[in-house]
């Protein structure tokens, strides 16, 4: 591939550029910018595109995804839902259609992977793909017992999501661009941009 391939990190966090979300969306940043041959960005959902034809070219320049949202009474946020009724306008179409998608979440303590499974179906059913390891749940519980875990020898919480997991993630998703989209197989779409 000649030029660099795009991740795209759709901050669905209902803070925007505060708080844990924003955390997980600088983390995955910073791990994709490791990689030459990767372009990444943010794009944040308290700061929508002014069309949906914005909205469109953004998406379709994408080669992948990471979509980040906190946990709400065990769904996405309300900035989320609305980007995926939007978006559904775009359904199968270049915008989704064989790109991979990978899942951030937060939650106090309960709740997460029930956001992410959201997350995958919702995008699969725009066409996206999810690639091995492609989801990490953090939480407020989890992080501490990682904490305080730390100095053991014996890690009982080694099973426990933590933020170093997202590297694991990007790095799958970064593979998962690379395989070939036009393979794929589609049922008949209009764009409906």
């Amino acid at each position: 591939m000649g030029s660099k391939r795009k991740i795209l990190i759709i901050n669905g966090s209902l803070r925007g550029e505060e708080g844990d979300g924003y955390r997980l969306a600088m983390k995955a940043l910073e791990y994709a910018k490791t990689h030459e041959d990767i372009d990444v960005s943010i794009y944040s959902l308290t700061a929508p595109k002014s069309t949906t034809k914005e909205l469109y070219e953004l998406l379709e320049s994408a080669d992948g995804f990471v979509v980040i949202s906190g946990t709400y009474w065990n769904n996405i946020s309300s900035l989320l839902q609305r980007f995926a009724e939007v978006c559904t306008a775009f359904e199968n179409s270049p915008a989704f259609f064989g790109k991979p998608v990978a899942a951030l979440v937060t939650m106090d303590s309960v709740g997460g992977i029930e956001v992410a499974n959201k997350i995958h179906h919702i995008f699969q059913g725009l066409g996206c793909w999810s690639p091995p390891c492609s989801s990490v749940v953090i939480s407020r519980i989890g992080e501490k017992a990682v904490q305080d875990s730390i100095a053991i020898n014996s890690d009982e919480n080694d099973d426990v999501w933590r933020i170093a997991d997202i590297e694991i993630t990007i790095q799958n998703l970064i593979t998962a661009t690379t395989f070939p989209r036009n393979e794929w197989k589609c049922w008949n779409f209009k764009i409906l941009v």
